[in-house]
């Protein structure tokens, strides 16, 4: 009896045009449509998103669109898993546009019942935009691999759609973008954790899917890259800006800061921030980090509700 394996969740807010390309690459995968639904997690858009993803209903069979106001990324994320039937749940940003056999790869890659996670590549769609100074700045090669932090991509070198390397997924590469988990993984750590804040909650910004990436390496799970499980991520020219890799950065000391409170508190998180301020003299942060690390501190310190935010069980 057909029943759905793989469920595609893609949590957005006010992306109506980016969110209809990620659909149209859905829609166009050559795959049994009995096989996988989609769940739209509508993060409290006022833009056209409603009347995007209404659209959506009667051109992909297995298709939910569910409105959920309540701030952060993780809300999506979480809504999603609650409301999805699959035993496989693939996590999308509504940025990125599929690989044209991304979804029977990810159904063939989790047959293998010790797999546990599955991934691609996070490719730049137009990498013009990657100037040679961007690139001498901020990113990171190791071995074959490509990774631009602040704009959420990594890639292996000289990929293409036609690319078929499988290989344990690399370390330091469980991007959000395009994260497919077997969805007892997921309960069996609690979720996501607090992500994609706006800027006016950015005290309640948490460490993401690192979480769960912490968690499936301390318990040794099998996490595979398949090449043709990739996505490309339409960034543009305003996330290559300074001004935005500043406040990326400063994102990311602030997630640094939360995970560091969360296990440690107090204690961990002034030892933390010690550590980053030996490691400026090596210029292995930045000052935006140790702004984002800073930020975090003072508001634990000084506010209950953050404190009680950041050491909740969960956020279901």
């Amino acid at each position: 009896m057909n029943r759905v394996i793989l469920s595609i969740v893609i949590p957005t807010k006010n992306r109506a045009n980016m969110l209809k390309k990620v659909l149209e690459s859905i829609m166009e995968q050559k795959a049994d449509q009995e096989a996988f639904e989609v769940i739209v997690i509508d993060n409290g858009s006022t833009d056209e998103t409603k009347v995007v993803a209404k659209e959506y209903k009667k051109k992909i069979k297995n298709y939910r669109y569910i409105y959920d106001a309540r701030p952060g990324l993780h809300v999506g994320r979480n809504r999603g898993l609650l409301e999805s039937r699959g035993d496989v749940i693939g996590y999308l940003d509504d940025d990125v546009i599929l690989f044209p056999n991304w979804i029977n790869t990810v159904l063939s890659a989790f047959e293998d019942e010790s797999v546990m996670y599955v991934e691609g590549s996070v490719i730049p769609y137009d990498m013009s935009l990657l100037t040679q100074d961007f690139r001498d700045k901020h990113e990171c090669r190791r071995g074959s691999w490509h990774f631009v932090q602040p704009i959420s991509c990594f890639w292996e070198r000289d990929i293409t759609e036609d690319d078929m390397r499988v290989h344990k997924a690399p370390a330091g590469s469980f991007f959000g973008a395009n994260s497919v988990y077997r969805k007892r993984v997921l309960h069996l750590c609690g979720g996501f954790h607090p992500d994609g804040m706006p800027n006016n909650l950015l005290m309640y910004r948490g460490d993401g899917e690192n979480h769960v990436a912490c968690y499936m390496l301390e318990h040794k799970m099998k996490a595979m890259y398949y090449a043709q499980a990739s996505v490309y991520h339409m960034i543009d020219v305003n996330r290559i800006s300074d001004s935005y890799i500043r406040y990326m950065y400063f994102r990311t000391g602030i997630s640094g800061m939360y995970t560091s409170l969360r296990e440690n508190s107090l204690k961990g998180g002034a030892v933390y921030f010690l550590s980053t301020l030996k490691g400026i003299m090596r210029s292995e942060r930045t000052i935006s980090e140790i702004r984002g690390e800073l930020y975090l501190f003072l508001y634990y310190l000084f506010y209950k509700c953050v404190r009680d935010w950041i050491h909740k069980k969960d956020y279901f």
